[in-house]
């Protein structure tokens, strides 16, 4: 069965039960990227675009603020009431996954299987926890797992720290708009491969260059793979388009006349001293 976590929040500075909206906010956005992340990874989905189906239906929370004492219950959604009481071996590997990367958070360490991009949503966790609350208490369908005071627990714990990291990259495809609001985008180049652009730098200048094949140039986040998945702080700019604006990948008409003056070979048109008449019987003689 789906597994309940609680996150007992202590010295919230607000009466228990109750969570400050903003604060509210970013535990929740914390806690659904770092689903949506873990549900990839068990569904073996593709790191960036639309998540599929898959994903939704393990990653999906419901998240609760229970009264009394001010505990965060949060819980797969699953696949709706007429579901099958019987956990599939992706919802069972979320569950242990996102276990196993709060109890992570607890102890301030970065383990080896998490990637940058589940790093960049538990760093993300990491700052609401300390925001809310100055003590977590966090269970697992009703035991106590860890009890930790946030002061001790840092989001530069989840950057990456070992083996080479490029510190700019650039990448070049059609952009593409996820939600201006939340000012994110997306570029694909002409392979299929997916980057998305969160927090880009110049939004207006983005608008304009919706569907244009642009040069993006920012901090890479790669994935457990070393995919490209993210770009950072991302700046972007026009470039040239290798369809020639058409879209559809047609180059302009060329007469014959052009063609056979740039090849090698014989000119077309003649043979130099001949007059055309025997230029043609040459031809003829030759068979061509």
């Amino acid at each position: 069965m789906t597994a309940q976590f609680e996150f007992r929040l202590m010295g919230t500075r607000v009466p228990e039960g109750q969570l400050d909206a903003e604060k509210l906010l970013a535990l929740v956005r914390g806690l659904q990227d770092v689903a949506m992340k873990i549900g990839r990874v068990e569904t073996e989905a593709e790191p960036v675009g639309r998540a599929p189906k898959r994903v939704h239906r393990v990653a999906s929370l419901l998240i609760g603020l229970q009264p009394g004492s001010t505990r965060l219950l949060v819980g797969r959604a699953g696949a709706g009431e007429h579901a099958l009481a019987i956990d599939l071996a992706d919802e069972v590997a979320f569950d242990e996954t996102f276990a196993a990367l709060v109890a992570s958070i607890a102890r301030d360490v970065r383990p080896e299987w998490v990637g940058d991009s589940l790093a960049v949503a538990a760093a993300d966790l990491t700052s609401a926890l300390r925001e809310a609350a100055s003590a977590v208490e966090f269970s697992v369908d009703g035991e106590l797992r860890h009890t930790f005071q946030t002061a001790g627990i840092h989001r530069r714990t989840w950057h990456l720290e070992q083996g080479p990291k490029l510190d700019q990259v650039t990448f070049v495809g059609r952009l593409f708009a996820v939600n201006l609001n939340t000012h994110r985008l997306q570029v694909q180049d002409d392979a299929g491969n997916q980057v998305a652009l969160p927090k880009v730098l110049d939004d207006d200048l983005a608008a304009r260059l919706l569907r244009s094949y642009v040069l993006v140039t920012g901090s890479p986040e790669l994935d457990s793979q070393g995919r490209l998945t993210h770009i950072h702080d991302a700046s972007i700019e026009k470039a040239p388009d290798p369809l020639n604006s058409s879209g559809s990948g047609a180059t302009a008409h060329v007469s014959i006349d052009a063609i056979l003056a740039g090849a090698p070979g014989i000119e077309h048109g003649g043979i130099e001293g001949l007059t055309d008449a025997e230029a043609s019987a040459f031809f003829e003689a030759m068979g061509i």
